[in-house]
């Protein structure tokens, strides 16, 4: 899919172009699931606590609390195995290059836009806990990234524009994150607008301001050759 480099002369990076739906989201998931039954659980235990119920009253009640924690368990089950399904579409395609940034019939030149940032997330299919901290799975909600939490945002004519993407492997994050430092490489942002993107330490930062004065004297010694 992204591409940042398909010629020497003419690095590319395109991905899929994410756009986040508006209003409420009614679908079932497993966090809602199991947050829902959670709510019902303390409600109906509560309330009944308070009442002076009858056997067979109690006895329906009781059944009832066994089966909200059955469901509960089921929704744990399930977002363990869950795949994310973000509210929204994946549509047209954003194409990021030295000379521009494209996105669908959209074309802005570099000179023309100021602020960039960048946010580089989870790819499609990664697993959204640590392995470090297995108990957090058990909490609800889908267990494997859609990938589309990444985005550019910049300002144009005053007026802000944001789009998120989807990252669809490791390599294709590889190559948002090289495309980021050539553009660092040319000016085109710095290191602040880029910070969130590439999670840089102070030593890292020394090193990248290294590399950009090695990789420049390396093209101007191959224009003067």
């Amino acid at each position: 899919m992204g591409n940042s480099e398909n010629q020497m002369n003419h690095p590319l990076f395109k991905a899929k172009i994410f756009i986040p739906s508006k209003g409420i989201d009614w679908r079932i998931n497993s966090s809602k699931l199991m947050y829902g039954g959670f709510i019902l659980l303390i409600t109906i235990a509560s309330i009944a606590s308070q009442l002076n119920l009858s056997l067979s009253v109690d006895y329906l009640i009781r059944t009832l609390l066994f089966s909200l924690l059955g469901l509960i368990l089921f929704a744990s089950y399930w977002g363990a195995h869950e795949n994310e399904k973000k509210f929204g579409k994946l549509e047209g395609e954003v194409r990021i290059s030295l000379d521009s940034i494209d996105l669908n019939n959209s074309k802005y030149s570099w000179s023309q836009i100021d602020q960039v940032k960048f946010g580089v997330f989870a790819i499609l299919g990664e697993k959204l806990w640590s392995d470090t901290y297995p108990i957090a799975r058990y909490y609800g909600g889908p267990a494997y990234s859609q990938g589309v939490d990444s985005f550019i945002e910049f300002k144009f004519d005053g007026d802000k524009v944001k789009a998120f993407f989807q990252l669809e492997s490791p390599s294709h994050k590889v190559e948002l994150r090289r495309m980021m430092r050539l553009l660092f490489f040319y000016d085109r942002i710095d290191l602040s607008s880029t910070y969130l993107g590439l999670n840089l330490k102070y030593e890292e930062i020394q090193e990248l301001k290294k590399a950009k004065i090695k990789y420049l004297e390396g093209q101007q010694s191959k224009f003067s050759s």
